[in-house]
Order: structure tokens, then sequence, then C-alpha cells
């Protein structure tokens, strides 16, 4: 995900004081290694940030360009024998320049409805695995641009996500221990589960079909049919979306969607 300006903002502060260690010892070398750590610091975090505001075009690329090669001579300098002037030299580019060159227009960028989606479809979230995060970083991100659809099957991926992380932290012995379960009740929707659900290994549990997991689920992680329902339907939103037809999902729709997928199944099932 894009940086926020808070994290330019300290990034800047940490150049001025920065500059303040630095200014005292005028031309002279720098010997002291806490400073040159702290330049590094800097640069590699300006360098990282960079990308991102290049990848989502909010600042003048030709500035960005300016700021990438100050901040890769100060990457480059630390690692041997450097002068404080030029160091300071690398960093006052920064310090001077990032408050109207990269944070004003990124707080406007910020500030825009699509941004403020973004950021409230993610807050919805909490105790995120690795590979959820990614996941729903994604789905931020295809919110800004208007690609609803791909918002909510990345969504939904997030979600199996946790399933299958759920299911393998418990095991597969109990999992196949609740598709017994299953195909032992009567009725809609238990009937649609066969003994060939059972699985034995991560690849197995890939190739299982998500309708199949969300029934034994109330099986294995004890919600009823009510939160199955809504979750059968959360599933048919994202098919919907993965398959050409007339559904338009709009950003109220994939907000919905992230609120009702962390309350009927990351509220639900813990990892």
């Amino acid at each position: 995900m894009l940086p926020r300006s808070d994290d330019f903002e300290a990034l800047v502060e940490r150049g001025k004081q920065l500059l303040k260690k630095v200014k005292p010892l005028g031309s002279g070398e720098i010997n002291k290694a806490e400073i040159k750590e702290t330049a590094a610091s800097i640069a590699r975090d300006w360098i990282r940030y960079s990308q991102a505001l290049r990848q989502a075009g909010v600042c003048d690329a030709t500035k960005l360009e300016e700021y990438d090669k100050a901040m890769q001579q100060m990457l480059g300098r630390v690692s041997a024998r450097v002068r404080a002037s030029a160091l300071r030299k690398d960093v006052t580019i920064l310090v001077d320049g990032a408050v109207d060159d990269i944070i004003v227009p990124l707080i406007k960028y910020e500030g825009s409805p699509r941004q403020v989606a973004a950021r409230q479809l993610l807050s919805a979230f909490e105790e995120l695995s690795a590979d959820e995060t990614a996941y729903l970083d994604e789905a931020a991100r295809c919110l800004t641009v208007q690609c609803h659809r791909a918002a909510v099957i990345m969504l939904w991926t997030a979600a199996i996500a946790r399933f299958h992380a759920a299911i393998t932290q418990k095991g597969f012995a109990a999992f196949n221990t609740a598709v017994d379960a299953a195909v032992a009740k009567k009725g809609q929707p238990f009937n649609r589960i066969k003994d060939g659900a059972k699985i034995s290994s991560v690849a197995e549990l890939q190739r299982s079909r998500d309708a199949d997991l969300l029934i034994i689920g109330m099986e294995l992680f004890g919600y009823d049919l009510q939160i199955y329902q809504e979750l059968d339907r959360l599933l048919g939103m994202r098919n919907d979306s993965a398959h050409p037809g007339m559904a338009q999902p709009g950003v109220l729709d994939v907000q919905q969607f992230a609120n009702k997928v962390n309350s009927y199944l990351f509220q639900i099932v813990k990892i």
C-alpha cells in the first residue's frame, strides 16, 4: 500500500534531526557509526516509499527522480568514508523540498473519496496474517481505481486464506471428523457433502470447493446455519463478480462485503 503522509512527515523529521547532528561537524569526516546508520535508514525508507509513490502517480515524476538520486547517493556515501558536508547536501534536498513536492500532494490524494473508502475497508480488520494482509491490501488498491468486482474477489480470497489457515491449525483429522458429522446430517445444505470431501494434505485443501468448506465449517468452527447462509451469500456475490454478467457492485457494496466478511468469518474463525 501507499505510505501515508504521516510516514513522509516522520521521514522529514528524521532528516531534520540528522542535520542537527551533522551541522556542527562542518566539512569534517563523519566517524560516528550512529550518524551513518541513521542516514542509511532514512535513505532506505525513502527508496522503498518512492516506488509506491511512482506507481500511484501522486507526485511529479521528475521531482521523485531528484529525491531518488539524492537518497541513493546518501546510501552509497555512508558505506565508506564520508564528509559531513556531502551528507548534509543530500539530506537537505529531502528536508527542504519534501513538504511541497511530496507531503502536500499526498495529503490531497488521501482526501479523495476513493482513498477514504480504501482506508475504511482496511480499518474493518485486525489481527491478520501476512497472507491475509496482502490480499486485503490488494482489495483496497482495487477499490481506489474503481475495480469493484476485483475488490470483492480479493476480499473473498482473504477470507478463504483465513479458512485454510484455521483448518490447517486444527488438523486434517479434525476436519475429516467434521466431514463425517456433516455427512451424517439430513437435508440442506448438509446433503451436498460427500465422503470425498475428506483431505490429508494442504494440496487437497487447496483443491476443496469453497462451498463445501462453508458447510463443514459449521461442524468444525461451531457457527450456526444463519452464519452459514450469510457466508454462502457472500460466496454468491464473489462468484457473480468473477463471471460475466450484469452485476455491477459499487463502493458501498464492496464496503458492506468487507464488513460482513469480517463479522461472519474473521471474528468467528480464529487462528
